[in-house]
């Protein structure tokens, strides 16, 4: 598949959208073959910038998460379907950052009407640009904390999970993080075919530049959630290979009260290799021996 996609960008001049689109299509046309439950994904997109655009591809990029989550997809509602995606995309106008230029709000109302689900999932995905200590220019970094937010990044995982499972989705966010992480730990083996020339090379592949930010923010996410159900994944991110991620581990355990968690403090006070995990971790045990 990479092949055939590299070839379509140099012989024919198609933008990386087009491409992404048409392997996109062609992977919906294999699993509604394959007999896997349809989804129709409906899609309502609005901003208040300048002249009524979007630049963010909230289509595509929703469309792939459904897609890598073994999704099969429609856009078509003529097209039977097993389930309804309804996604209500808002950009707004925000804070005032200088003269001419003001931020933008996004919201991402997500809702899936599932007639083999008695619960229906319901999402409210919100983003605004930090305003105080802007980085990049106010949309850029609104969009890039957009695709970093837990609930936006996983989105894939967490509708697959309600249709397949019906787990809540505070469990299908651990479910999809348990999986992130054992990818990692666990990588596909390299083949002669990754050494061919690749469209990652032509154009970016977001979930690998948004992953570590949407794994440390899931982690924060689910400390400040206090779900039992993470701990025991939460202790095993302290020996993460990054230290954020393994420094983001030992505060989100700060926020349970589990027997479990003593022990793992110990080994990473004692033996971590960055001296702020290590710390938080002292902090934590001192915490709960006073306790």
């Amino acid at each position: 598949m990479r092949v055939r996609l590299a070839i379509l960008l140099l012989v024919f001049g198609m933008s990386p959208a087009v491409v992404a689109n048409a392997a996109q299509e062609t992977a919906d046309r294999e699993a509604m073959a394959a007999g896997k439950r349809v989804l129709y994904l409906d899609l309502d997109a609005s901003t208040g910038r300048p002249r009524g655009r979007i630049s963010f591809g909230i289509a595509p990029s929703l469309r792939l998460k459904l897609a890598s989550a073994g999704l099969a997809v429609t856009e078509d509602p003529a097209t039977p379907h097993d389930a309804t995606l309804k996604v209500e995309y808002r950009e707004q106008r925000g804070k005032q950052v200088s003269v001419n230029l003001f931020g933008t709000d996004i919201t991402c109302i997500v809702r899936l009407d599932d007639p083999q689900d008695e619960q229906t999932l319901s999402l409210v995905i919100h983003e605004s640009p930090s305003y105080t200590d802007l980085v990049n220019a106010p949309y850029v970094e609104v969009v890039e904390k957009l695709q970093a937010n837990p609930y936006f990044y996983f989105l894939g995982d967490i509708v697959r999970e309600r249709m397949q499972t019906h787990v809540d989705t505070t469990g299908a966010l651990i479910r999809a993080l348990d999986r992130q992480f054992d990818r990692e730990l666990h990588p596909r083996p390299v083949t002669s075919l990754d050494t061919l020339i690749s469209p990652g090379e032509t154009f970016p592949d977001l979930d690998v530049l948004f992953s570590a930010a949407a794994q440390q923010n899931t982690i924060e996410e689910l400390g400040h959630l206090k779900d039992s159900r993470a701990v025991d994944l939460l202790e095993r991110l302290t020996s993460h290979a990054n230290r954020v991620t393994r420094l983001r581990a030992v505060v989100a355990l700060g926020q349970f009260d589990d027997p479990s968690i003593a022990p793992v403090m110990t080994r990473v006070a004692q033996a971590d290799s960055d001296a702020a995990v290590r710390d938080a971790a002292t902090s934590l045990l001192k915490k709960h021996s006073a306790h």
